[in-house]
């Protein structure tokens, strides 16, 4: 049997020979196909050597199929509308897809309303599954090896930003945040007195330091940190019942600590930062999928109906 090299065949001729082998005519099969008649006779020929076959055979009362091209016929028009399924956009059905969507994020409830966006979400969707962890990882990491869909952050990806894919969600002002019997609540907070201040900060990797740490050792100045935790609700907590300082993004638990025991102070003008933006993040492989593009959306637009 000849063995074929798909890479050397032309695909383009095959929708033509569908045509010709329909239509057993090549000027109609020009026609349909809007190309000259010389063009679609080349074809032919070529065609023919592709084959090893005359595929159309003239006669006295026009050309005939051969007995190759009889086998053909059907088998071609399955493999067309095969390729043809292959290369459309899939078919997206809300009502009975069952994929499963893996959002994370360190406290994703303060930068989305979770539970609005996930009974939103299954009342379109039923049949979705959805997976929120709101540990500290590394989250880029597991993005990149797909064990994440979808990721919140206000930190950017080190390495590989090619393969990642963004839409902001927001920005939050940094300040500083203390109990109201802390003994530095009462006076403006300069960078002596932030640096003999015990501190503590939430580790979004589960890692650090901090950026501000970072700018702190850049600047030859070293603060004490005596507590690191993993998310940013219970910082209220330790404000209240510590002397313990934390630099938030303010905006992110605006909701959490009205009515509390505790100060907000803005950072002393040597550590001044620009507002801290966050991001929704997704990895290249998933950015034309119909159910994730329609899920980013949503989340999209619930941050924007929550501003």
């Amino acid at each position: 049997m000849r063995e074929v090299n798909l890479r050397s065949v032309d695909l383009n001729l095959l929708t033509i020979l569908q045509v010709l082998l329909e239509e057993q005519h090549v000027t109609r099969a020009a026609q349909r196909l809007h190309m000259s008649q010389s063009a679609v006779s080349r074809a032919l020929q070529r065609l023919r050597l592709m084959f090893n076959d005359p595929l159309l055979v003239k006669g006295v009362d026009g050309y005939s199929l051969s007995s190759r091209a009889n086998k053909i016929a059907t088998e071609l028009t399955l493999t067309l509308q095969a390729m043809s399924r292959v290369i459309r956009e899939p078919e997206f059905d809300l009502a009975t897809n069952k994929s499963t969507i893996r959002l994370a994020g360190v406290d994703l409830e303060g930068w989305i309303n979770m539970p609005e966006l996930v009974a939103e979400v299954l009342q379109q969707a039923p049949k979705i599954r959805l997976e929120i962890s709101s540990n500290p990882a590394d989250y880029f990491a597991l993005l990149g090896s797909a064990e994440v869909d979808l990721l919140v952050s206000g930190m950017a990806p080190v390495g590989a930003k090619e393969y990642f894919h963004c839409a902001k969600l927001g920005s939050s002002e940094l300040a500083v945040m203390m109990g109201k019997n802390n003994p530095l609540a009462k006076e403006p907070l300069d960078l002596d007195k932030y640096l003999s201040a015990e501190h503590g900060y939430v580790a979004l990797t589960g890692k650090g330091p901090t950026f501000i740490d970072d700018q702190l050792e850049s600047m030859g100045l070293k603060r004490n940190v005596v507590l690191k935790i993993s998310h940013f609700l219970s910082v209220v907590d330790y404000c209240e019942r510590t002397d313990i300082l934390f630099m938030l993004p303010i905006e992110l638990i605006t909701g959490w600590f009205e009515g509390r025991d505790v100060v907000i102070k803005p950072l002393p003008k040597q550590l001044f930062k620009a507002r801290a933006e966050f991001y929704l993040y997704w990895h290249a492989r998933s950015h034309h999928d119909p159910l994730h593009r329609w899920i980013r959306d949503k989340i999209i637009s619930a941050k924007q109906t929550q501003q």
